[in-house]
């Protein structure tokens, strides 16, 4: 039986630039350009009647400007996925593309590889609208990845600096080791600045710039050999050394190591970085779980709400994302019920803030979760990553450092799981 064939509209005011994406296009064979428009209304008339697969829309057009266009589709078409295409590559603009239902976005001049990737990628996205039923397994319940011999992969994600993604991560990421005594792989997305080797106390090691085969050929075996692994058995995929080595790290390249990893480990967590570029969006599609942190200023109230408007017309599920309110405190003047209110979205996890506790786990290169694990930061981080976990959640797995159960651990996880 042949693949599906994935049926592409062009639309654009320039004859050259759609006579060029088409002739990118032609010898895909998987890939058919049913129609092109040189107008905004054009590209509406043509995508209700001929419903493709995919339509890669320019945002600058005389009559009708791409965004318009976009907004005017999505909310007629769903089934479509759309690709914006600009010269100008600026995060408003992003923005605005993804608000207005876009789910890919190219900056011209791009290549064929760029362009055939797009396609493919929001072609699969588009399906996944289509077939939104989920086979349920015997006992009733979706079937998790962990079924099917996938890690689960968690992002943790945000919309502002400076919110505390990457000592969330870190701390996760040891407590899902610490409680389950599972495989668990943590990846520093955050690649121009990535901080999970610091606070890992990680020294110089391998990074995602030392991957030097192309995405298709990365292997379990290639990918071992830039993994560096924690005194704590987590496996690190560390973020390059400076933002010069990060331009070598493609959204392939990424989306192939969170794939191939994702076959030997049983969770994977991910440091992310704020924006919802093409690297973002890809970490996301990929994720099973996205824990969006925010901090009690109203900037970053703003921006998470900003964050979960887009996340909606994106498509992604509102059990998909849980919202992880960060240095949690009585004195911010905005009390958590009027943000809960203002993002209309329940706050379930409220990690306590203690700076100068924090700011000495992370000089140390130690998480909290392993060197002060009754802390009231680590109790919390504890209750967040119980809920993660549950499929692998044994107490008898549960051990101290020193090897042996930890009664007080215990004693805690009972009361979290109504088990006690």
């Amino acid at each position: 039986m042949s693949a599906r064939t994935i049926r592409v509209l062009i639309v654009d005011d320039v004859p050259e630039s759609r006579d060029n994406v088409e002739k990118l296009l032609r010898f895909e064979g998987d890939i058919e350009v049913v129609a092109k428009a040189a107008r905004g209304q054009e590209g509406i008339d043509l995508a209700m009647r001929l419903q493709p697969d995919v339509i890669l829309m320019d945002i600058n057009m005389p009559d009708m400007d791409g965004i318009t266009a976009t907004t005017e589709i999505t909310s007629r078409l769903p089934t479509a996925g759309v690709i914006m295409m600009s010269v100008q590559d600026e995060p408003d603009l992003l923005r605005r593309a993804m608000l207005a239902g876009a789910r890919e976005f190219l900056s011209k001049p791009f290549s064929l590889e760029e362009l055939i990737t797009a396609v493919r990628h929001v072609s699969r996205l588009a399906q996944q609208v289509q077939r939104p039923v989920v086979t349920a397994s015997p006992n009733g319940t979706a079937p998790r990845p962990s079924d099917v011999g996938l890690a689960k992969i968690i992002s943790v994600i945000g919309n502002k600096g400076g919110v505390g993604r990457s000592v969330i991560a870190t701390n996760v990421a040891m407590a899902i080791r610490q409680l389950t005594n599972k495989q668990v792989a943590l990846i520093d997305a955050s690649l121009n600045f990535g901080d999970v080797g610091v606070m890992m106390n990680v020294a110089k090691s391998k990074t995602f710039s030392d991957i030097t085969v192309q995405p298709h050929q990365l292997d379990r075996e290639l990918l071992d050999d830039v993994l560096v692994t924690h005194s704590s058995g987590i496996r690190l995929l560390l973020a390059p050394a400076t933002p010069q080595e990060s331009e070598t790290v493609s959204v392939e390249l990424l989306r192939a190591a969170v794939s191939v990893l994702s076959k030997t480990v049983d969770y994977i967590v991910v440091d992310t970085r704020p924006g919802f570029d093409d690297m973002m969006l890809a970490l996301m599609d990929q994720s099973d779980k996205l824990l969006l942190v925010l901090t009690m200023e109203m900037s970053a109230i703003k921006d998470t709400r900003q964050f979960l408007e887009i996340a909606e017309l994106l498509g992604y599920p509102e059990e998909k994302i849980t919202l992880v309110l960060n240095r949690f405190n009585n004195y911010s003047g905005i009390p958590v019920g009027d943000i809960a209110e203002n993002l209309k979205r329940e706050i379930e996890f409220r990690v306590p803030n203690d700076p100068a506790v924090v700011l000495r786990s992370v000089n140390e290169g130690s998480p909290l979760t392993s060197s002060q694990p009754e802390s009231r930061f680590s109790a919390e981080i504890n209750r967040l990553t119980s809920t993660l976990v549950q499929e692998h959640l044994d107490e008898s797995e549960i051990v101290s450092k020193n090897g042996h159960r930890s009664n007080n651990l215990v004693l805690r996880l009972r009361t979290v799981l109504g088990h006690g």
